[in-house]
């Protein structure tokens, strides 16, 4: 795991963000000021790639939006036998 996940995750636990699944694996992240972003996740080769429209993810970077969206589509793709 790379220092820059490892402090998007840390940041993804201190901030109280909602997350709405959108279907496929498509999230809707909600920050406390109410941006909005779309995650977007997918698997190549047994590797799982996320997305996010924020400007971190637009620059390819792990943001918090990501990992916080992660950690739903785990929890529904664990509960589905993935």
């Amino acid at each position: 795991m790379t220092t820059n996940l490892q402090n998007a995750i840390a940041r993804a636990t201190k901030i109280k963000m909602t997350v709405k699944y959108l279907g496929g694996r498509t999230y809707l992240v909600i920050t406390p000021e109410a941006h909005r972003y779309v995650v977007r996740f997918e698997t190549i080769d047994g590797q799982r790639f996320g997305r996010c429209q924020c400007k971190a993810g637009a620059a390819r970077m792990a943001c918090k939006h990501l990992a916080k969206a992660a950690a739903v589509d785990t929890g529904i793709r664990s509960s589905q036998g993935h």
